[in-house]
């Protein structure tokens, strides 16, 4: 990211996701929020499970139905690999949500924690991806399992948008590299 003073003497980031856009206005303090906030709700999650009954058996006892749920080529991912270490994915679940979660609210490795999280959310997503009723419509469709469907969209739009260079660590160590560079 490069930042230059314009003739407005305003300082504007380029290679930033917005570029010419001032290092301080809504849309670069908003994403930083949305990314703050995204991480401590998944540091909430992670550490629920990494605490709570989900590595402790309820995810293994909560398998069954949700190979159920999922279309056929996931139904025999999860009967053939993940039923059998069910406690080992249930930490691995927990753990990475964790990570994801400090990553946002750090901004640190921002980008690599988006892409874990998008891919925590399709894990999450295709176990109930399926509707429930036995005929169901194309609306039916679009609407099951839609919270990790809209999460998957968030990580790919901060993915995009690199929200760890606003308020984050990101920011920082791309200035020292930066410097470093022009040294």
């Amino acid at each position: 990211m490069g930042i230059r003073v314009l003739g407005d003497g305003q300082a504007r980031a380029f290679g930033s996701g917005f570029p010419g856009v001032p290092l301080d206005c809504a849309p670069v303090r908003t994403r930083a929020i949305v990314r703050i906030l995204t991480g401590v709700i998944f540091v909430a999650e992670g550490l629920s499970k990494a605490l709570g009954s989900f590595v402790r058996g309820g995810f293994a006892a909560d398998l069954a139905e949700i190979a159920k749920g999922s279309v056929p080529f996931w139904r025999t991912f999860l009967e053939r690999f993940v039923v059998p270490n069910a406690g080992a994915a249930a930490w691995l679940i927990a753990l990475g949500e964790l990570a994801v979660g400090i990553g946002l609210v750090l901004g640190l490795w921002t980008r690599v924690a988006c892409a874990g999280g998008a891919a925590l959310m399709l894990a999450i997503a295709m176990g109930g991806i399926r509707p429930r009723d036995p005929s169901p419509g194309w609306t039916d469709w679009v609407t099951a399992g839609l919270t990790p469907k809209l999460a998957f969209l968030l990580f790919v739009l901060m993915f995009t948008v690199d929200a760890g260079r606003t308020w984050g660590l990101d920011g920082v160590m791309g200035k020292k590299k930066a410097a470093r560079a022009r040294s």
